[in-house]
C-alpha cells in the first residue's frame, strides 16, 4: 500500500472514531481501519518495534486463549478498538505541528542569550512540547543549531525539558494511554499534581544548566507559543466539564484538528493537510503498531487474570508501592524496555489492588516520562540521535543523574498528595 493510501486510511480512522460519538458503529469501522494501517505498514517498521509488537501480541493471545479454555469469552470488540480512541488522539495531534511552527518573522529576530536564553527555551519548549510532542522538540533543536552545536548535554537539556510534560499534558500519549489503563482517574487532580512537579523540574534543570548556557543562545520565547497550549488546555477542561460523558481522548481527537483546519483555511494553506497526511501520518507506523499490540496485551493479561489470580509482592497500593512501582520501571526502561510494554504488563496486575486512581495515574506518567529519557531506544532519544549523530546511549547516560533527581522529585509528590488526599 502506498504511503498516500495508508496515510488516508489513518486519517479516515481517526475521523470515523469522531463521528462514532453520533454514530457508534462507526467505532468498529475506525478500529479495523487502524489495524489495516498496521498490518500494510509491517514492512517498514523498525526491528526493535517488529519485535516487541510480535512479544506484545504473542503474550497476548496466548494470555486470551486460556482464558477461553477456561470458559472466557472472546472480546473481540475490545481487541479491535482497546486503543482507538488514544491513536486517534495522536493523530489529531500531529496536525498541530501545522499551525504551531516558527513564523517568518520570528525567524528573522535575534535569539536570546545567556541565563534568558535558557528560561526561554526550557518555558517555550516546555509548553510548545505539552502540545505537538515531538515535532516541537526537533523544531527547537533545529532552531538551536542553527547558531549553536547540538552536543550531548544539550540534547540532555532538550530531552528532560520534553519529558516532563508527561507529568501533566493531556496532550501527550502518556495521558491518553494512562485514561484508557485507568479510566476512574481525575484529569484535573492528576494534572493538579503534574504541573507542579512540572514547573520544579524546569527550575531543577536551569540550575544544572545556567553555567554551560551562559554563552549560549536560546529558543525565542513568544507568546504564540504560549497562547495555542493555554487555548487548548482550556477547551479540553471546558469541554470535559460541559460533556462528561465524552472522553478526553475524543474531545482532544475532535478539537485540534478543528482548530487547524480553520486556521490553515483561514490563512489559504488548506493543501498542507494533504501533504502532512500524506508525509507524516503514512510515517506513524511504529507507534501505531506498538500501541494496537500493547492493546492486545492488556486484554488478554486482563482475561487471564480473571482465571488466574496474579502474584504481588504487596497487598495495598500507596505512596511507597507507587516510588517503588516507578523505580523498577525506570530501571527497565534504563535497559532498553519499551515504555508502552512496561505499562502493558503491570497495569493488570497493579488494578487488582483496586488502588487510588488518580496515585496509580501520576505513577504511570512519571514512568513514560522519566523512563523514556533514559531509554537509550525510546522514540525522544532516537530522533535526536537520527538528527545530530549522537548515539542514545549517549544522551541517556547524560539523562540518568537528573532523572535520580527527579525521580525523588516526583516521590515526594506522591506522598504529599496521598497525605492531602
Amino acid at each position: 500500500m502506498s504511503n498516500q493510501l495508508r496515510g488516508y486510511s489513518l486519517a479516515a480512522g481517526t475521523l470515523l472514531s469522531a463521528l462514532a460519538l453520533v454514530f457508534q458503529p462507526l467505532y468498529m469501522v475506525a478500529g479495523l481501519l487502524l489495524w489495516l494501517f498496521a498490518a500494510c505498514s509491517v514492512k517498514l517498521l523498525a526491528r526493535r518495534a517488529l519485535v516487541q509488537s510480535m512479544v506484545l501480541i504473542g503474550v497476548g493471545v496466548a494470555g486470551l486463549s486460556y482464558s477461553l479454555l477456561e470458559g472466557a469469552s472472546a472480546p473481540l470488540y475490545r481487541l479491535i478498538n482497546s486503543n482507538t480512541g488514544l491513536l486517534a488522539m495522536l493523530t489529531s495531534v500531529s496536525f498541530l505541528s501545522l499551525i504551531a511552527a516558527p513564523s517568518k518573522s520570528s525567524k528573522k529576530r535575534l535569539p536570546p542569550a545567556g541565563k534568558k536564553g535558557l528560561i526561554s527555551t526550557l518555558v517555550s519548549g516546555h509548553f510548545f512540547s505539552a502540545i505537538i510532542n515531538m515535532s516541537a522538540l526537533l523544531i527547537i533543536a533545529e532552531k538551536l543549531s542553527k547558531s549553536r552545536s547540538i552536543d550531548t548535554r544539550t540534547a540532555s537539556l532538550l530531552t528532560i525539558n520534553f519529558a516532563v510534560c508527561a507529568l501533566w499534558s493531556p496532550f501527550f500519549a502518556a495521558m491518553a494511554y494512562t485514561l484508557i489503563l485507568v479510566p476512574n482517574m481525575s484529569l484535573l487532580t492528576v494534572m493538579s499534581v503534574g504541573a507542579p512537579m512540572g514547573l520544579i523540574s524546569l527550575a531543577m534543570l536551569y540550575w544544572l544548566n545556567q553555567g554551560p548556557e551562559s554563552g549560549l543562545t536560546g529558543y525565542p520565547l513568544k507568546g504564540r507559543n504560549l497562547v495555542l497550549p493555554a487555548l487548548l488546555a482550556i477547551t479540553v477542561i471546558v469541554a470535559h466539564e460541559v460533556w462528561p460523558t465524552i472522553s478526553i481522548t475524543q474531545i482532544i481527537a475532535i478539537s485540534a484538528p478543528v482548530l487547524v483546519i480553520v486556521v490553515l483555511l483561514f490563512e489559504g494553506r488548506s493543501k498542507q493537510l494533504h501533504t502532512h497526511i500524506v508525509n507524516r501520518l503514512s510515517n506513524m507506523h511504529n507507534e501505531i503498531t506498538l500501541f494496537l499490540a500493547a492493546g492486545v496485551f492488556a486484554i488478554g493479561l486482563g482475561e487471564l487474570f480473571k482465571v488466574i489470580p496474579p502474584w504481588l509482592p504487596f497487598s495495598h497500593y500507596g505512596p511507597l508501592e507507587a516510588c517503588l512501582t516507578l523505580g523498577v520501571c525506570l530501571i527497565a526502561g534504563r535497559l532498553g524496555v519499551h515504555v508502552i510494554m512496561i505499562m502493558a504488563v503491570i497495569a493488570p496486575l497493579l488494578l487488582t489492588l483496586e488502588p487510588d486512581p488518580n496515585l496509580l495515574a501520576m505513577t504511570f506518567l512519571s514512568a513514560w516520562g522519566l523512563g523514556s529519557s533514559i531509554n537509550p531506544v525510546s522514540g525522544t532519544l532516537l530522533a535526536m540521535q537520527g538528527n545530530y549523530n549522537i548515539s542514545g546511549s549517549q544522551i541517556a547516560r547524560a539523562n540518568s543523574l537528573p532523572v535520580v533527581g527527579l525521580y525523588a522529585l516526583n516521590c515526594v509528590g506522591y506522598y504529599i498528595y496521598s497525605a492531602l488526599s
